[in-house]
């Protein structure tokens, strides 16, 4: 079987990690995978090309024109594509658009979206009422995603399928070892509890609800030690904004370390992982630190309510409530044997529901089903 995962940019995020990750897994399953970014050269895109068994950069500055989605079919053709898995806007309707030059082409998009960028207003609508039947399922990583879906489209129950993300194991996981390495490298004492919080600047994130949090947990926090370490970026505004409400909330509890590469080790060596969106359609970061065997404390909104499990894997908070926020941080944080059974459980969760494997099982499942390989019985969540 062959696989083209198409995407708009091969830039740094979520969203192109996630990708990889199931191509990374779905190869030794057996399906070849081929990765298109629309708005990159080939040369950007050869970066991965290790990964990957062919790719290609299109550096398209808008929507196709017939005469490109003609030459996409033909690297399709040529390359002898079975599925085509489009992974965001811009390459959904592309995707279902090369049905059109090319009616035998099966077709997969993911549906992502926390805001209504792709499905909210008359435009958004009338184009997924055109696009969606050339489509052949819509996958969402949470149950929650799916409802939202199908309540602004008209698009069957059946053709809808939920799999959650799933995170490689053998990057994700318990390391004590980066404890006191990370401590020494914030100049911090090594009984110094470490929370980590994770997200773009943007006010979906709720970055300064994490602050705010924070800062109302610290009144009951009162003899321990304890720092805050955030990792992201944002627009130069989104930037100035925060680290003015940190200083003025947290003064030098809280360092700022920007977008990193290595979030695996900030995770390995922090005590609990807090996450205080506004809006979120799943929670990749959830399970991040739930692999790295860290309790949550988190907002019930989006997808989160399907990941962390109340009382057992960490604390779900009402979305808004940043007092309910700031003492389930200081109940865990005074409570190590609490934290430890939440982070073991964390653990043993994010081990049984989002290992990649699992992730790209389900996917190979649906290809199979799509293309008349076996039953078209859609994949389920445990």
């Amino acid at each position: 079987m062959r696989v083209l995962h198409l995407t708009v940019s091969a830039a740094h995020g979520g969203r192109r990690d996630a990708i990889l990750t199931l191509i990374d897994h779905l190869r030794p399953l057996g399906a070849e995978c081929g990765f298109v970014a629309l708005r990159n050269t080939a040369d950007e895109v050869a970066q991965f090309a290790l990964q990957l068994d062919y790719f290609d950069g299109l550096q398209l500055a808008t929507r196709p024109t017939l005469t490109e989605l003609a030459h996409i079919a033909r690297l399709c053709r040529a390359w002898k594509t079975d599925i085509v898995h489009a992974h965001d806007a811009a390459s959904h309707y592309v995707a279902a658009m090369l049905r059109l030059v090319s009616p035998k082409l099966r077709v997969v998009m993911t549906f992502h979206r926390t805001l209504g960028v792709d499905s909210e207003g008359l435009q958004n609508r009338l184009r997924n009422a055109l696009l969606l039947p050339l489509v052949h399922r819509v996958v969402t990583a949470s149950e929650e995603r799916r409802a939202y879906f199908r309540s602004k489209t008209t698009i069957p129950a059946a053709k809808v399928a939920v799999i959650p993300y799933g995170i490689d194991l053998t990057r994700y996981h318990p390391d004590r070892g980066q404890r006191d390495a990370v401590r020494a490298e914030l100049g911090l004492a090594p009984e110094t509890a470490l929370i980590v919080a994770i997200g773009h600047f943007g006010p979906e994130k709720g970055l300064d609800q994490v602050l705010a949090g924070a800062a109302l947990a610290a009144a009951g926090l009162a003899g321990v030690r304890w720092h805050l370490v955030i990792l992201g970026s944002g627009s130069a505004d989104q930037t100035a904004a925060l680290g003015e409400l940190s200083g003025r909330l947290l003064g030098d509890r809280a360092t700022w370390v920007g977008f990193r590469t290595d979030v695996p080790r900030w995770l390995q060596a922090a005590d609990l992982l807090i996450h205080a969106p506004r809006m979120e359609a799943f929670g990749l970061v959830v399970i991040q630190g739930m692999a790295c065997g860290l309790p949550v404390v988190a907002t019930a909104v989006g997808g989160l309510p399907e990941i962390v499990a109340d009382g057992v894997t960490g604390r779900l908070v009402a979305a808004g409530d940043i007092a309910g926020f700031g003492a389930a941080i200081a109940a865990l944080l005074t409570d190590p044997a609490s934290r430890c059974r939440m982070g073991a459980a964390a653990l043993a969760r994010a081990r049984d529901r989002y290992d990649a494997r699992l992730m790209a099982a389900r996917h190979l499942a649906l290809y199979r089903a799509i293309l008349g390989r076996r039953p078209a019985a859609l994949p389920t969540t445990p």
